[in-house]
């Protein structure tokens, strides 16, 4: 029987229908609770504004009109909590985003994961070795998903320079070059009132509330050359100290000296008052060598010459917080470990951890002393 215009659309429309995910088969967005909604709370909002895949429908914050702002920019239909173990036990919550300061982390992270709920915190994941050990094993225990906010692996400029080294085109890498700078942090940021003393100061000050410095800005690039190196930190040796700000108890100057298991080591200097001064790194092979500013790389592979090329650190455009939850949330859906979980963020905090240590202490810090 010669095929007519009848049947022929009649197989087109089958076809389509069998191509197209019938709505009610689409995955319903998860159910995301928001706790602390300072700057950074501002970067994970707007990652998340244009995605389907999640809506926000609590809220919790010490400030009330921070989260009825906040409510507002997202439509009003988000439940708001003054205690953030409130909006933990909320049953409209599936997935518990935290964005408070430091010291707050893993015990709000160990509350929502014991409580059922996977968990997005900001790094870093204790303000000290104790507490991320704690969190990394409740983690694996309970089967939750839990992702660390390490964004950097998301950075076009982070991604080339893992891809060059993980193709050996440098060899094995025997030491690595890290120097930071930066101005001090933003001063509008919360202030912590000491409950014995009544003495109040920026959390970032603070060795109780930020844990240290290198553990507040530096770890994100612990995480960069843990992920190159995939090796623990076996030794660790620093100096450091409150230069130009001696009130508080955090630091501002500091230098790392850090050995790996493969036998790769890294030298590591920290200034917390030099806005405008160009950071940088060297990740030095026995093959070749990279030089990176964050703007420009310089390369060189055998006995080539030494090649330039245009790398910036964060190109414009870049989400890496979207970039960040689209991965999160399918591992949510899959309930796939993520690859920023909290054995992954315990081992580059180590050596945050180990440099407070071994200049509180005056002495070399070694792998024995986180078994």
């Amino acid at each position: 029987m010669p095929e007519t215009i009848f049947s022929r659309r009649q197989a087109l429309a089958a076809g389509l229908a069998a191509s197209v995910t019938p709505l009610s088969a689409q995955p319903k967005p998860v159910k995301i609770g928001m706790i602390g909604l300072g700057g950074r709370a501002r970067r994970h909002l707007a990652a998340l504004k244009p995605m389907s895949e999640a809506t926000i429908t609590a809220l919790s914050d010490i400030q009330p009109d921070r989260m009825e702002d906040v409510n507002r920019g997202i439509g009003g239909h988000a439940t708001q909590y003054i205690d953030f173990r409130e909006l933990i036990a909320d049953k409209n919550v599936e997935v518990v985003v935290i964005a408070a300061p430091n010291f707050l982390h893993a015990p709000m992270a160990l509350a929502a994961i014991r409580a059922g709920k996977d968990v997005l915190v900001e790094k870093p994941i204790g303000i000290n070795f104790e507490e991320a050990r704690e969190l990394a094993r409740e983690a694996e225990r309970l089967g939750r998903i839990v992702g660390v906010g390490m964004q950097r692996r998301y950075y076009s400029g982070d991604k080339k320079i893992s891809e060059i080294v993980a193709s050996g085109r440098i060899g094995k890498i025997q030491l690595i070059s890290l120097n930071e700078f930066r101005g001090d942090w933003n001063p509008r940021t919360w202030v912590y009132t000491d409950p014995k003393t009544g003495n109040k100061a920026p959390w970032r000050h603070l060795r109780e509330t930020a844990g240290s410095s290198l553990l507040e800005f530096s770890v994100h690039s612990y995480a960069f050359i843990y992920s190159m190196l995939m090796s623990p930190v076996v030794k660790v040796s620093a100096t450091g100290a409150a230069v130009k700000y001696p009130e508080r108890t955090t630091r501002d100057v500091v230098a790392v000296i850090a050995d790996f298991k493969n036998g790769a080591r890294l030298l590591h200097s920290y200034c917390g008052f030099a806005r405008g001064a160009k950071s940088d790194i060297s990740i030095i092979g026995d093959q070749g060598f990279l030089q990176w500013d964050r703007k420009i790389l310089l390369a060189k592979y055998g006995e080539e010459k030494p090649v330039t090329s245009p790398l910036p650190g964060r190109s414009a455009g870049e989400n890496a917080e979207r970039e960040m939850y689209k991965e999160f949330l399918e591992a949510v859906r899959t309930r796939k470990k993520h690859p920023l979980n909290p054995a992954f963020a315990l081992e580059p905090s180590k050596i945050a951890y180990a440099a407070d240590i071994s200049i509180r202490e005056n002495r070399i810090v070694t792998d024995k002393d986180f078994s």
